[in-house]
């Protein structure tokens, strides 16, 4: 099992290093704020599976630190926070406002303390990004956009991260060409 831990954890600073390109042209910058002091290695391990599981339908995610610029439409801004209220979504690890389109907040309060951290953390980046470029707050009954994981889910991210479903992938791409359009027109 320790061996295990340590390939995958090999294998997630690679893709972090990597950040996942995909061959296609698809790519989403993805600016994060960190007001939570989520550990260095935890978010670079995060952001490296998350790129490598959205390489993997043809879609290349550029993390930046800080927030995008007026000038820079279609970039998706995260922010790491802590002192959620317990009244704020319950139950909830992050949320994104996928009709504005561009913000997603992370209750890192809510997950660092989980055993699964970079794991975990990373599968909450790729939903709400997922809610962010799809447009449409829609849940899948399987996959990585369930609208909440089962302990055995959580229990298995290490080993076998979660999937898109065929669906999911259409309407992300949709989403995208759709983000691609809008800032087409926005530039013009």
């Amino acid at each position: 099992m320790r061996i295990a831990t340590m390939t995958m954890t090999a294998v997630l600073i690679l893709a972090a290093s990597a950040q996942g390109k995909s061959e296609n042209k698809r790519e989403v910058t993805v600016y994060y704020t960190d007001n939570a002091s989520v550990p260095y290695l935890t978010r670079v391990q995060a952001q490296g599976l998350a790129s490598t599981m959205f390489a993997g339908i043809g879609v290349t995610l550029n993390w930046r630190h800080g927030a995008p610029s007026h000038a820079e439409p279609g970039a998706i801004a995260i922010d790491f926070v802590t002192h959620t209220p317990e009244t704020l979504m319950p139950g909830a690890l992050a949320y994104a406002l996928p009709y504005e389109g561009v913000h997603i907040r992370i209750f890192w309060d809510r997950i660092g303390s989980d055993r699964t951290g970079p794991e975990l953390l990373a599968h909450v980046m790729v939903h709400e990004i997922t809610h962010i470029l799809q447009g449409v707050v829609q849940h899948s009954s399987e996959g990585i956009m369930k609208a909440r994981w089962t302990p055995q889910d959580r229990s298995s991210l290490a080993r076998k991260p979660l999937h898109f479903t065929e669906f999911d992938v259409v309407l992300i791409h949709n989403g995208l060409d759709a983000r691609g359009a809008t800032v087409e027109i926005a530039s013009k």
